[in-house]
């Protein structure tokens, strides 16, 4: 009897886990696959709501540019005219004087267009500096990519000054 007994609880374990494999393939696995993909569809959701929302973002983001292009309309002369322009109006604001203003340098990567202007500027550092931050903060030159700063001797009055060299960059 106890053989009997043997052989059924070995046939009932064994027929429990086959019904436990048959589970998993036939219903549980296909669940499994199908919270996958529900998560994966889920996250895509969110992908594309952000995508509207960044889309919105830059939108808005246009129309400001554009406005402000707009309140900075220089009359259309010349993008290096005006930079002199506005260079020359900082120095004499800020008591520099401007040493060099090279014509600019253009490269293109791929699609963009980059011009960088060169200058030299001749005074003191916080002079300098206010000149530039009004350049790269309040005008729409573009964005300041090197300066440099060389204490120089003047061997005829044996006077130090500082000059800045100076490159700015803007996109078309």
């Amino acid at each position: 009897m106890s053989k009997i007994l043997k052989n059924k609880v070995t046939l009932l374990i064994s027929g429990f886990l086959l019904l436990l494999f048959l589970c998993h393939k036939l219903a549980i696995s296909k669940t499994i696959e199908a919270r996958k993909d529900y998560l994966s569809s889920k996250s895509n959701r969110f992908a594309y709501e952000d995508t509207y929302q960044n889309l919105s973002a830059l939108n808005k983001k246009e129309v400001h540019l554009d406005s402000i292009l707009r309140r900075l309309d220089h009359s259309g002369t010349s993008i290096e005219n005006n930079l002199l322009r506005e260079i020359n109006k900082e120095a004499d604001k800020n008591g520099l004087m401007v040493i060099d203003f090279n014509p600019a340098h253009v490269f293109k990567i791929d699609d963009t267009s980059y011009k960088t202007f060169n200058f030299i500027l001749r005074g003191d550092f916080i002079s300098i500096l206010k000149s530039i931050h009004y350049l790269e903060m309040k005008s729409s030159f573009g964005q300041i990519i090197h300066m440099n700063f060389v204490k120089n001797k003047d061997n005829r009055t044996s006077k130090f000054y500082l000059e800045a060299t100076i490159f700015i960059q803007t996109l078309e």
